[in-house]
């Protein structure tokens, strides 16, 4: 099994942000910028241009009229919203494409978007104001399965066959076999990625979020806890869960949580994933296959 040394080595070969991601990372974040300069950067790639309009214009944003420009979907849509779909796009082509052994890509990804989908919902729910950056905390959450089915595929197979036939969680099957867990890899990831400290942190704590102390990011992490929960519950195994999924006591009662409320935003949630069907598939993220030959 690789030691810690060789997991860091090899999480730092993976794929990070180009330049234009960064670009627009940067650019989204300072409040001070404005939509030429995100215009700009978004346009020094055509092909994000291009899947930027697409995922735009899905049946989740419920727009009165068509986005034909990136300015319009930036002063519609927001700056936060631009660069989430950036990175949802740069995600999905640099670890998703790719097939894994003991993994559903499609489903996994359905699973992140849905996350990030429910957090959202849910910030809404709770009167959170930073829905866009809470959106990002979700797709991003569990991205460190990914680079755990990438870097050591046999730890993942061992922790995936004890989470089905123990029936338990994911994070609970790596607890049981001592295993560097998807949240350190997350950490590890994001950090080299040199992501916002909120993305990194919820990346780290979201399975365990009652060792949490109490400070700017805790809500950002109960949030995306109960978010993921609730999609586990509705998609039962797509992230590698098989428990009865169960929210921690912290967060249900941070959210002055009942059983009408939470069932009324389940119901909610399943409604809003049903009707986001096209914006949760894989495909939607995924460049088209071109025939170079041809072009």
């Amino acid at each position: 099994m690789a030691t810690i040394k060789e997991i860091i080595k090899k999480v730092s070969e993976l794929p990070t942000p180009n330049f234009i991601l960064k670009r627009i990372m940067d650019i989204a974040s300072n409040p001070s910028s404005n939509t030429k300069e995100l215009e700009s950067a978004v346009l020094q790639s055509p092909p994000l241009v291009a899947k930027i309009l697409k995922i735009s214009n899905s049946a989740y944003y419920a727009l009165p009229k068509k986005i034909t420009k990136v300015s319009q979907a930036i002063n519609i849509l927001g700056f936060k919203t631009v660069r989430n779909l950036a990175m949802g796009i740069f995600v999905a082509e640099s670890f998703f494409k790719r097939d894994y052994e003991y993994l559903d890509s499609k489903k996994f990804w359905q699973h992140s978007l849905s996350v990030a989908i429910a957090s959202e919902l849910l910030a809404q729910l709770v009167n959170y104001p930073d829905k866009e950056e809470i959106f990002l905390n979700g797709m991003l959450h569990d991205l460190g399965k990914i680079v755990m089915g990438i870097i050591t595929p046999e730890t993942l197979e061992m922790v995936l066959n004890v989470a089905e036939h123990k029936k338990v969680s994911f994070y609970r099957a790596e607890q049981m076999l001592n295993v560097v867990d998807h949240q350190k890899l997350g950490k590890q990831l994001f950090q080299e990625w040199k992501l916002p400290e909120n993305v990194i942190y919820t990346a780290e704590n979201h399975d365990d979020p009652e060792k949490v102390k109490i400070d700017n990011y805790t809500m950002n992490i109960y949030i995306v806890h109960l978010a993921n929960i609730s999609v586990n519950t509705i998609y039962y195994g797509y992230s590698g869960c098989y428990d009865i999924p169960v929210p921690s006591d912290v967060v249900w009662n941070k959210f002055d949580m009942n059983v009408k409320k939470y069932l009324n935003y389940l119901n909610e949630l399943e409604r809003k994933l049903e009707e986001s069907n096209d914006f949760i598939k894989l495909d939607t993220y995924l460049e088209e296959q071109e025939d170079e030959e041809n072009a």
